[in-house]
């Protein structure tokens, strides 16, 4: 019989000492070089394992796993569950806590994605219109020194079609040329 990701799990699981996410128990099997045994030919096999996990603690009625905590939800072997205390849940969310709060660290253009949401979304701000957004990489810029201004992080544009007359509308038909509102961010 195949050695499977469940199998894999478990022997990671029977060796640890608390409950892991699945990604932890897939980084302890390559530092036990148990990722070898298995037949794995996808892009992301912790992604598989996380699944197969889930799957199998949802539909199976004769699992080997418990899931333990929320958010992320950490397995362990259902053997062991009376090694899993509430204390232990406790100091496991604690401890994670700690480190998303060491770790919540972003720059500035981690913000981009909310800003184009905010351009394209908010009537306060687009009044009704779809302003559409694009991140400037001013780092490959050949232009440099005259002041920090010199590029925006993101410029956003919409076509204003909607608010003009037919003359308008024809007129550009004619002329080929499409008029562009032009928005500049810097944030």
């Amino acid at each position: 019989m195949a050695y499977t990701m469940l199998d894999f799990a478990e022997d990671i699981l029977a060796k640890v000492e608390k409950p892991l996410t699945y990604q932890e128990i897939w980084a302890a099997g390559m530092e036990k070089n148990l990722t070898n045994k298995l037949s794995i030919t996808g892009k992301t096999p912790w992604q598989t394992l996380g699944a197969r996990l889930y799957v199998d603690t949802k539909e199976n009625p004769n699992t080997k796993f418990i899931k333990v905590g929320k958010n992320p939800v950490r397995f362990f072997l259902a053997a062991r569950s009376s090694e899993v205390s509430q204390d232990l849940i406790e100091k496991i969310n604690l401890e994670q806590r700690k480190e998303k709060r060491e770790s919540d660290h972003y720059e500035e253009r981690d913000l981009h994605p909310l800003l184009t949401y905010f351009a394209y979304s908010n009537p306060a701000f687009n009044r009704g219109r779809n302003i559409f957004t694009k991140t400037i990489f001013h780092e490959k810029s050949k232009k440099s020194g005259y002041s920090e201004w010199l590029h925006p992080d993101l410029v956003g544009f919409y076509l204003p079609i909607e608010e003009w007359n037919e003359n308008l509308v024809e007129f550009n038909r004619i002329s080929d040329n499409n008029a562009l509102k032009l928005f500049s961010f810097e944030l």
